[in-house]
C-alpha cells in the first residue's frame, strides 16, 4: 500500500467544510452540557417545584441513558434527538421554574464553565 487513498491530518485540516463541522459540533456539544449542567442545579434548588424536578431527572436520565429512541451513533439524526429532547425540556422548565430560580442556575452553570482548570491540571 502505497498510502494513495489515505488523507492526512493536513489535507483534512485544510478542508473548510471539515472545521465548519467540527466548530459546529464543538458548539452544539458545549450548548448540551451547559444545558445538562442547569439542569442539575435545578435539581439541587430549593425553590424547584416537585413536577420541574420529574420534567429535569427524566431528560437527565434520557440524555445519559445508553438506550434512546434513535440511537446516537446514526450520524446526524442521532445527535438531533438529544437536542431536540434537551430544547422541549428547557422551554418546559423555563414554564415551570420560578424566574429568579432559572436566572440564578443559569448564571451559576456560566460561570462554572468559565472559572473551570484547563484540562490536564486540576486543582485537588
Amino acid at each position: 500500500m502505497n498510502g494513495e487513498g489515505t488523507i492526512t491530518a493536513r489535507e483534512l485540516a485544510g478542508n473548510s467544510w471539515f472545521q465548519a463541522q467540527t466548530e459546529k459540533w464543538n458548539r452544539d456539544l458545549k450548548f448540551l452540557i451547559s444545558n445538562a449542567r442547569v439542569l442539575t442545579l435545578l435539581l439541587r434548588h430549593p425553590e424547584t417545584p416537585w413536577h420541574a424536578k420529574v420534567v429535569a431527572s427524566c431528560t437527565l436520565g434520557y440524555l445519559f441513558s445508553p438506550i434512546h429512541v434513535i440511537p446516537t451513533f446514526i450520524p446526524i439524526i442521532g445527535q438531533l434527538d438529544e437536542m431536540a429532547v434537551l430544547l422541549v425540556a428547557m422551554k418546559l422548565l423555563r414554564l415551570l421554574m420560578p424566574k429568579a430560580a432559572l436566572a440564578e442556575c443559569q448564571s451559576k452553570a456560566d460561570l462554572t464553565a468559565l472559572c473551570r482548570p484547563p484540562s490536564g491540571r486540576r486543582n485537588i
